[in-house]
């Protein structure tokens, strides 16, 4: 029988003696069939930024397992070529071709075997790290739903303290506060815009969405009109200074001056009982 021909590797693209593939803080280097197989993956090599990465690694984790059994099949096939050649079965060109490229089979195979647990490592890291962010965002849309909802049922529970009696006194000056009867009048107009209790049964949706509409541009301070010549922003602006003043506060102590006449000083004090000590 004439000698076996030496195993001839495929041509070499010039870039295909190898690659860095990054990912975070992994970095795994890629030559040879495993970086021929990786260069075929666009959605591996060039992922899009954020999460898709793990996704990416993880379809070509599935290729790479797929050129595996593809080349265990091949090798099983050459195996089975070379005992029918020690049994005394003489080989055509093409099956001769197909034993001398058993080194290249088990070369790639050794290479695969090496890199695909690094890559299956790397992908459920990142999966770990995927759940980790969705975890994260989903805890910081229910803070702010929660937000958005406390807000919201803390304007309604503001609006109700607004009585006639404390309109009057906040006319006259309250905690230090005095209003105009225009500020007064944006007060009753926001009070108007946000009581759904009159509409009728048929209205109520609408109603109800028209409520929610103006809570929340009060809420995002919008620059835009709540009613004529009066911005969301100018009513949040009221109500941080009815905050400011304690007004809605029933267990509000105001501020007591009380005199040093010994040291002839004016000291402001927060509580004042009895004689200066």
């Amino acid at each position: 029988h004439p000698p076996l021909p030496e195993a001839v590797p495929p041509p070499q693209s010039p870039r295909s003696s190898g690659i860095n593939a990054e990912y975070g803080e992994y970095t795994v280097k890629l030559t040879g069939r495993a970086f021929e197989t990786f260069l075929r993956m666009p959605s591996a090599t060039n992922p899009a930024k954020g999460l898709e990465m793990a996704e990416g690694l993880d379809r070509f984790s599935q290729v790479v397992e797929k050129k595996m059994r593809n080349l265990e099949k091949r090798k099983t096939k050459i195996l089975d070529l070379l005992q029918q050649k020690k049994g005394g079965k003489e080989l055509n060109s093409d099956q001769l071709t197909s034993v001398a490229s058993l080194s290249y089979v088990d070369a790639n195979l050794e290479q695969l075997r090496e890199f695909l647990p690094q890559f299956k490592a790397i992908s459920n890291e990142m999966e770990k790290t995927k759940k980790k962010v969705k975890r994260r965002e989903e805890t910081k849309r229910n803070e702010a739903e929660n937000k958005r909802v406390k807000g919201i049922l803390s304007t309604i529970h503001y609006l109700s303290k607004l009585s006639q009696e404390l309109k009057e006194q906040l006319l006259t000056g309250l905690n230090g506060l005095t209003l105009t009867e225009t500020e007064v009048t944006m007060l009753d107009t926001f009070y108007t815009l946000t009581d759904s209790s009159g509409a009728k049964f048929a209205d109520i949706d609408s109603s109800i969405e028209s409520v929610s509409g103006h809570i929340l541009g009060f809420l995002e301070r919008k620059d835009k009109e709540m009613c004529e010549g009066v911005k969301y922003s100018d009513l949040a602006e009221l109500f941080d200074r009815l905050h400011e003043h304690h007004v809605f506060d029933p267990d509000y102590v105001a501020p007591v001056l009380c005199v040093d006449t010994t040291a002839s000083r004016t000291l402001r004090w927060w509580h004042c009982f009895g004689e200066w000590g």
